[in-house]
């Protein structure tokens, strides 16, 4: 058994240890320690949503970052809709770059469980942390494979 998976069992309690191995398991913090979960969950905050409800709205101001732990979210800028599942991010373009707005509307299709993150707070985060490093190289990694498959 590997020493972090014995860690694991031994010193966190199991929601958190739920919570850090379903971080673990999304391709952008796979790299990341257990210490350094850890503190992306700190910042994290976990919330429900029953079917229907609106997360946010296409032009409000943008400031979430979301990881779907259950559930489905439908995101509908007016001209096309998109699903997000389980393990999928959303509202990630906006964390990483300056937009201000909203450009969908993001609604749960079916009861769902959220991370979510405020801006502010995971750039403090990278800034303070070597996991800056290691989420820019897991994007860069990422971006590296869609324009390949995109060949």
């Amino acid at each position: 058994m590997k020493f972090a998976n014995l860690y694991l069992r031994l010193f966190i309690n199991t929601d958190l240890q739920k919570d850090i191995l379903f971080l673990k398991s999304i391709e952008l913090f796979k790299e990341l320690s257990i210490l350094q979960l850890k503190k992306m969950l700190a910042i994290m905050y976990k919330k429900t949503y029953i079917k229907k409800e609106v997360i946010y709205k296409k032009g409000q101001e943008a400031n979430l970052f979301c990881i779907v732990r259950s559930g489905k979210i439908e995101l509908d800028d007016e001209t096309n809709k998109q699903i997000i599942q389980k393990r999928e991010l959303f509202g990630k373009q906006y964390v990483f770059n300056d937009s201000e707005v909203y450009t969908n509307t993001a609604t749960a299709m079916e009861d769902s469980v959220l991370f979510l993150m405020h801006k502010s707070d995971f750039e403090l985060l990278l800034e303070k942390d070597k996991m800056g490093f290691n989420i820019f190289k897991r994007i860069l990694k990422m971006l590296y494979e869609i324009e390949k498959n995109e060949r």
